[in-house]
């Protein structure tokens, strides 16, 4: 459960407001996140370096990125005020200076600290955005994780063609009217007035304290659901463009495919969410991964049509779906604090994603991309049925209750910051 605002509960409105803002700044957050990937060709021509060390610089913001989030989502648990949150906001940004760095290895090496640097404020933020949303009682939680997920996914997929466009038209340069975005987001939230949920005991019928995190489904299991999928997903994202290649298309097209992914992925979510209210969150994650199995086997059978990036938007559109509510599904579920279960399902399953795509993309170098491409679909295959399995095992899964966090008023106990 969570603490409530003592006579201050913000209205619907409020709280809508609170969550365009939230949205707002994890879009902010994670276009920032996927400018690397876009300006690699830039990086390797200014600084005159291979694609095998481009590569490193390109892995020093995700990892940095993942990583930061499981080591820092259990701090400041019992605070409302969002430090981290702000904080993210500000260093995020840090990509947009390698402008300032000299070419030469000595430069190279500043940019991987940027890149870590921003990863780390990426990271860093997404723990304590999550927590905000869980303020928002009078919003769907079903609803509020979908429209604060896709916003992050509408962020990083147009990071890669904003940062692009500035590069080819002003050069690295380009980058730097990105900057003042990160006082926009820090502004915004201190005007709306965003806090972060606090988890605390609540007394039972036997005045006993239930601790808040006792929920019905043990979070690992949740992680477990997630995680087959993420590493799909992160396989069909990152080795699409590659096998498309492959097979006669242009970079263009590539580009376009895992888009449609992406595109499918951010309006999923809206009529998922619209099901998992009357079905509930778990019974309707079984359904979206089982639904992306046909959807990716009938696309690598037809990957050499073009129409065939519209199964990709049908990849896409249910299975991040089915992730978004096993998210919901971690707000609700059983051990450690709200932060951790927020970072590892963030984090925790993206980063292990990533370190598994780190041995796929040589074993595709080696026995090609379509093959392990083919894989792909048993990840979504195992979720939906390992969901199926903790569904049948917690038939009454209960949701628990958001109410907004408390701010303690001048002069009564400590300071909520």
């Amino acid at each position: 459960m969570y603490q409530a605002v003592r006579g201050l509960t913000p209205t619907r409105r409020v709280q809508w407001v609170q969550l365009v803002v939230l949205s707002g700044v994890h879009f902010l957050v994670d276009m920032f996140g996927n400018v690397l990937p876009a300006l690699l060709p830039v990086i390797c021509d200014d600084f005159q370096i291979t694609l095998a060390v481009g590569g490193f610089v390109l892995a020093s913001l995700p990892l940095a990125s993942n990583g930061i989030q499981i080591l820092t989502g259990h701090l400041r648990p019992d605070k409302t005020t969002p430090l981290f949150l702000h904080l993210g906001v500000i260093l995020s940004a840090s990509i947009c200076l390698m402008a300032l760095a000299p070419r030469s290895l000595v430069g190279i090496a500043l940019v991987v600290v940027l890149g870590v640097t921003s990863g780390s404020g990426v990271g860093v933020a997404h723990p304590e955005g999550l927590r905000a949303i869980h303020t928002l009682d009078r919003v769907r939680p079903s609803l509020s994780t979908a429209v604060f997920m896709t916003s992050g996914f509408f962020g990083f997929a147009s990071g890669g063609a904003i940062s692009a466009w500035l590069v080819a038209s002003y050069g690295l340069k380009g980058l730097y009217p990105l900057i003042p975005l990160l006082v926009l987001g820090v502004v915004t939230m201190r005007l709306s007035q965003v806090r972060l949920a606090v988890e605390y005991d609540v007394p039972n019928g036997n005045g006993q304290a239930i601790p808040v995190s006792a929920g019905v489904l043990p979070f690992w299991k949740v992680w477990s659901i997630g995680l087959p999928a993420a590493i799909s997903a992160t396989a069909i994202q990152q080795l699409t463009p590659t096998y498309l290649h492959e097979l006669g298309f242009d970079l263009k097209f590539g580009g376009f495919s895992t888009a449609m992914f992406g595109w499918g992925g951010a309006i999923g979510p809206f009529l998922w969410t619209v099901i998992a209210h009357r079905k509930g969150d778990l019974a309707t994650s079984i359904w979206a991964f089982l639904l992306s199995t046909p959807f990716i086997v009938l696309y690598l059978m037809f990957a050499d049509h073009a129409g065939a990036a519209w199964l990709l938007f049908g990849v896409g559109f249910s299975s991040m779906s089915a992730y978004i509510l096993t998210v919901t599904l971690a707000r609700n579920s059983r051990g450690f604090n709200l932060g951790r279960r927020m970072a590892l399902i963030v984090g925790g399953t993206w980063g292990v994603a990533t370190l598994v795509l780190m041995v796929l993309a040589p074993l595709a170098d080696w026995v090609g991309t379509g093959r392990v491409l083919a894989f792909t679909p048993g990840g979504y295959l195992l979720s939906g049925l390992f969901a199926f399995a903790v569904w049948r095992q917690h038939p009454q899964v209960e949701r628990v209750r958001f109410v907004t966090p408390i701010m303690e008023m001048p002069g009564e106990g400590r300071a909520s910051a």
